[in-house]
């Protein structure tokens, strides 16, 4: 059996040359490339590849060659994937690796929270994590890839104007149409809404578009949405953890942050802070009760009909739309770091204000 070190690119595959081999890791000058995917492949061929054979369940001799690939790195991860060829078959797996004492922290909660989610929804927007473990003193876990699904981040076109750009690595990255970028907010929306927990006010939270959170599958006819990480799931706002606290007031509060969350991005997912343009509000406002109404049919709603909360948020004015859109950003401002929020909130409550009194019952 073979084993091959690739690396991840736009323009297809790149051969790991004995240069890159050497070159440290970002983030991480002590470690090199080579020393990482050597600690891959460890992890997954421990017990002679036995977590890779359980779940394709297959015999090692039926595996031709195994592709390890790096594919990119944040700010707590490294991502590899694992491509096993196999009866003229192949199956990729990702596998996140943490070589910080904080960075394998947060793995190793990441893992028990999304197959606490997993275990507890099992909707399949969440990838299947398989394994937990440790080689060369770093944390790992393989977990499902979902093959066909790529970022996709704000971008400029050559006018100046703003698009969206789908990190297509298999047919080249490609600009998207206005339609299928609302659909994608639509989805992302309904997605974080269905993970919500009514009672206990439990979010996946944080996440973020410019570490490339979501993903999406995109042919001609059909758009699909993946969240990729679910790094915590507790209350995000400390007061929301004290007993007798309304579960409207904190439903409110998901609403309001997830309508400025989602238009935040890094243009290209490594420039400058971005804004998403105005009919992302649409999009989410839509996304979100997409969500809420399936939470109703799935008994998980628990605060009675969505529709009176609908009437509900209809009942509140701009101006006091506003007043609870600055306290939430006032009273958190360490989740709202950038100025771009601030510059733009009296057009965002304007716009959100529209979309909810647009709601149909």
């Amino acid at each position: 059996m073979k084993v091959r070190y690739l690396v991840s690119s736009p323009y297809g595959d790149i051969a790991m040359d004995n240069k890159r081999w050497q070159t440290p890791l970002p983030h991480d000058p002590n470690l090199t490339y080579g020393y990482y995917l050597e600690a891959v492949k460890e992890f997954i061929s421990r017990d002679n590849y036995r977590p890779l054979i359980d779940i394709l369940k297959i015999d090692l001799k039926d595996i031709d060659e195994i592709l390890i690939r790096t594919e990119k790195h944040g700010a707590l991860y490294y991502l590899a994937s694992i491509e096993v060829i196999f009866r003229g078959l192949s199956k990729k797996f990702a596998v996140n690796v943490a070589t910080s004492k904080i960075g394998k922290e947060f793995l190793d909660h990441e893992f028990s929270v999304l197959r606490q989610l997993n275990n507890e929804f099992n909707l399949g927007y969440l990838p299947t994590v398989y394994l937990l473990g440790k080689a060369r003193s770093m944390s790992m876990f393989l977990s499902e890839w979902f093959e066909g699904y790529y970022e996709f981040h704000i971008s400029r076109d050559k006018h100046g104007k703003q698009k969206m750009v789908l990190w297509d690595f298999d047919h080249g990255y490609r600009y998207l149409s206005d339609k299928q970028i609302q659909e994608i907010y639509r989805q992302a929306s309904k997605i974080l809404t269905i993970y919500y927990d009514t009672q206990r006010f439990k979010q996946i939270f944080p996440w973020h578009h410019a570490a490339g959170d979501f993903v999406a599958k995109i042919d001609d006819k059909t758009i699909d949405v993946k969240l990729i990480t679910a790094r915590k799931y507790e209350p995000m706002i400390v007061f929301l953890e004290n007993s007798g606290v309304n579960p409207f007031v904190a439903l409110i509060y998901f609403f309001l942050n997830l309508s400025i969350r989602m238009r935040l991005d890094r243009f290209d997912g490594i420039g400058e802070t971005a804004w998403a343009d105005d009919f992302c509000v649409d999009s989410t406002v839509e996304g979100f009760f997409d969500g809420l109404k399936i939470k109703e049919k799935m008994g998980k709603y628990n605060l009675g009909k969505v529709n009176e909360f609908i009437l509900l948020l209809k009942g509140f004015s701009k101006e006091e739309l506003g007043s609870m859109l600055e306290l939430l950003i006032n009273e958190y401002k360490d989740v709202y770091k950038t100025p771009l929020i601030m510059q733009n909130l009296e057009d965002h409550t304007k716009r959100l204000f529209s979309a909810i009194q647009n709601l149909s019952l």
